[in-house]
């Protein structure tokens, strides 16, 4: 077995991002047959862990309070008709909102996909938040010692600007060192620094990037960065693409994909565990008869000569550049009120039975759990053997025996991908989860049930109820209809599609064509 674990971390050495190793950019660069920006990326606070310190039971308050703050950041905008269609746009404060004068998300806050941003000369390393439910890009400077800052009075590259394209943001140019194409380009961004006394000079540092494919989610009139990289000839292709390899690692890539670089990886794990294992064979031979094995490790598995390693190399790297990024996606258009990556799952599968179709989804991957509507819930949960729900305050989760658990697959035009499945669990440092990858942990030390991933969401109706609440307040007719417009977000019977999902498909997200590429890995 230390063959195989060594195989393995040489593999994770290429993709696994270890602290201080540039083999994942190498080999991500390598297999770009157009420049692509990669950026590695990391979850901040870690891999999301719900379980009690030193056992593999979960903090039932814990989970409750994530869901919470994963219902809260969708109820931040509202639908509007503007022209022909149905849009997003931020909520005001009267309508549940923020403060007029703050932005949607919130910097550094644990549980957030970030990547680092350099910025300035010289370079200064900045966080920067992935937030797939806004379209602004900003770097934000406050007082606070939270989070990362970037100070314009330490770059020398920095120009002023007089433009505000926002309420305390101005619109300077300074210089952006890009990952992997070796690039540093002047760009003007959003800088935003709140004003004294602002109780928002409180909140962390940092910078922010929307991937929302929505210029109605823009609150700071300023242009999406993947337009800026486009018009300055950095990256060709309007997409960008996100790859969770683990828990806390993964990669995003704007103007193209990593997809072909993992397959390689893939194929030389599978390369160096058939080696690994005909390895054992041979120490077992050799205890068993006292001798050698004839030949060697090259008896049982072919060996290529430093000649025929390089042709293979050059063949599997001019087939991979041969191969257009279009090939090998399973693609969906989006769908729903424009503003977020939304789009239609035609099935959920579980066990090899479809027992939901057609249903409406949102992708987020800062959202830990997969959400699903009550009706949903109830079904998806009917087709699993022995689960049922808590009861309140936890009755939005649902257990399952965790010795039983469910296959299950998301179909997404036609292509059924798998989804949280195999494993022992998530792998932690205080514990091994038990349930599988469905698992978020055992229900309480040494019970037999898991509590799954699949959660309830009530969002939507808990803003209709509001609405109507307040129709009946105003009255009856056009102006309770807005009032009930406005305040509903259009989650009613909306999954949300969260990081689990992730971790053995790629996304990628074409912003031109307005559709959605998934991909097992």
């Amino acid at each position: 077995m230390r063959h195989i674990s060594s195989a393995l971390l040489s593999v994770s050495s290429l993709i696994a991002f270890i602290p201080g190793i540039n083999c994942a950019q190498t080999v991500l660069k390598s297999f770009d047959n157009a420049p692509v920006v990669h950026f590695t990326l990391a979850r901040r606070g870690g891999t999301f862990e719900a379980t009690v310190p030193g056992n593999d039971s979960v903090e039932m308050d814990f989970l409750l309070l994530q869901l919470e703050r994963a219902e809260a950041r969708f109820n931040l905008t509202r639908r509007e008709v503007k022209g022909n269609k149905l849009v997003r746009k931020a909520k005001s404060k009267a309508l549940g909102g923020k403060d007029d004068d703050e932005l949607m998300g919130q910097l550094a806050s644990n549980g957030t996909w970030f990547a680092r941003l350099k910025l300035g000369e010289p370079p200064q390393a900045i966080d920067l938040d992935l937030n797939m439910l806004t379209s602004d890009f900003y770097v934000r400077h406050t007082t606070s010692h939270a989070g990362t800052r970037y100070d314009d009075l330490f770059s020398k590259s920095f120009v002023k600007s007089n433009q505000h394209p926002y309420r305390s943001c101005t619109l300077p140019t300074d210089v952006f060192h890009l990952p992997t194409v070796d690039i540093s380009i002047p760009l003007p961004f959003a800088y935003c620094r709140p004003l004294k006394g602002s109780q928002d000079t409180l909140q962390a540092s940092g910078s922010m990037l929307g991937l929302a494919p929505s210029k109605h989610l823009r609150q700071i009139d300023t242009t999406f960065l993947l337009h800026q990289l486009l018009k300055e000839g950095v990256v060709e292709r309007p997409i960008f693409s996100l790859m969770l390899v683990s828990g806390n690692e993964g990669v995003l890539s704007i103007g193209g994909t990593g997809a072909q670089a993992a397959e390689m990886v893939s194929k030389q794990t599978a390369d160096q565990l058939d080696r690994a294992g005909a390895q054992e064979k041979i120490n077992a031979f050799t205890a068993e008869n006292g001798k050698t094995l004839e030949g060697g490790i090259n008896s049982l598995v072919k060996a290529n000569t430093p000649e025929e390693k390089i042709i293979l190399h050059k063949r599997t790297e001019a087939k991979a550049r041969q191969a257009d990024w279009k090939e090998g996606w399973t693609w969906s258009k989006v769908q729903g009120a424009e503003g977020w990556w939304q789009t239609l799952m035609q099935g959920v599968w579980v066990g090899g039975s479809r027992v939901l179709q057609n249903q409406a989804v949102v992708i987020d991957i800062n959202t830990p759990f997969i959400l699903a509507p009550p009706l949903a819930v109830k079904t998806f949960y009917a087709a699993v053997a022995g689960s049922r729900p808590l009861d309140p305050p936890y009755s939005n989760f649902y257990v399952f025996p965790c010795m039983n658990p469910p296959s299950i697959e998301f179909e997404f035009q036609g292509t059924r991908f798998p989804a949280m499945q195999g494993g022992r669990g998530m792998e932690y440092a205080s514990a091994i989860i038990p349930g599988g990858k469905f698992s978020l942990g055992r229900l309480k030390h040494g019970s037999g049930y898991c509590v799954g991933v699949i959660v309830e969401t009530r969002m939507g109706l808990k803003e209709e109820k509001e609405g109507m609440t307040g129709s009946s307040k105003q009255g009856v007719g056009s102006a309770a209809a807005s009032v009930r417009s406005q305040a509903g977000n259009g989650m009613r019977d909306v999954w949300v599609i969260g990081e689990r999902f992730f971790r053995g498909v790629g996304g990628v997200f074409d912003v031109q064509e307005k559709r959605i590429g998934f991909r097992a890995y």
